[in-house]
């Protein structure tokens, strides 16, 4: 038999494993490894977080830089990548000079990767959010319910789906798994008040994460990041994010009636 490779062996795969450019043999390898290996996977969600951040906020990243970063992306710039750390392909996504998109994204990693628990998974779910909604789905054309039914035939566990509510403003699209450095994750995609909004099932608990009797008033039940609002709860074992760009308020109220449709 042969046995599970080291982190070593599958180093020269991860980059373009995280670009989506592996070969389907090294794929299944690379996917094997990740299955047994926290330390890799959170470091592959992390570079996934970071490239798909810096996609999706290029814009808005690119004149907010403080004076003190543009100096030393400069000076990296004009010294040029350090050939045993850099590979091409690793980068080809990105458009800024490289030295300069390197020191952004170890500072972007810091930001979304460091601190408590309940906020390192708020800035997963929150690019994430971005990412599914760069090109949604339709509105659902299966109810709620059916929804919920083909989620657990396919996935091997439950969840509740709140239907859509035009008393709220609250279309339903569809479920998606999508993937944290805590797990596999259920996705469900909204429009309320025209805009995106996801609502995260976790089979699990999140340390630090709110109890449901008291998600109005814990300090971590309200997470900011990246412009994105979020309520984040645990509940019999489950732990559930509200996020959208709104705010706090606001969000608080839908994420009441959703509480109750999931119940």
């Amino acid at each position: 038999m042969t046995g599970m490779p080291d982190c070593r062996d599958i180093e020269p795969a991860l980059a373009s494993y995280v670009e989506g450019e592996c070969p389907l043999p090294e794929c299944s390898r690379v996917d094997a490894h990740l299955d047994a290996c926290p330390v890799c996977r959170t470091r592959v969600a992390g570079e996934r977080a970071a490239r798909e951040l810096l996609q999706a906020r290029r814009d808005q990243l690119r004149g907010c830089a403080p004076a003190r970063l543009r100096e030393r992306c400069a000076s990296a710039c004009a010294k040029g990548p350090h050939p045993a750390v850099l590979s091409a392909s690793a980068f080809r996504w990105m458009r800024w000079p490289l030295a300069a998109t390197l020191l952004l994204v170890a500072g972007l990693v810091g930001a979304l990767f460091l601190g408590n628990t309940v906020e390192s998974y708020a800035a997963q779910l929150a690019v994430d959010h971005v990412k599914c909604f760069t090109l949604p789905p339709d509105a659902a054309r299966e109810s709620a319910e059916s929804l919920a039914r083909s989620w657990e035939a396919r996935q091997g566990w439950p969840i509740r789906i709140a239907p859509a509510a035009s008393g709220e403003r609250l279309d339903l699209l569809g479920v998606r798994r999508c993937g944290s450095t805590r797990g596999r994750v259920a996705h469900v995609l909204y429009r309320w008040r025209g805009q995106p909004l996801s609502v995260y099932v976790l089979n699990g608990h999140l340390p630090g994460a709110a109890d449901v009797s008291e998600v109005d008033h814990h300090p971590h039940a309200a997470v900011k990041r990246l412009g994105e609002q979020e309520i984040i709860w645990s509940d019999r074992g489950r732990t559930y994010a509200v996020v959208a760009r709104a705010s706090v308020s606001d969000l608080q109220h839908l994420a009441g009636y959703l509480r109750q449709q999931m119940e």
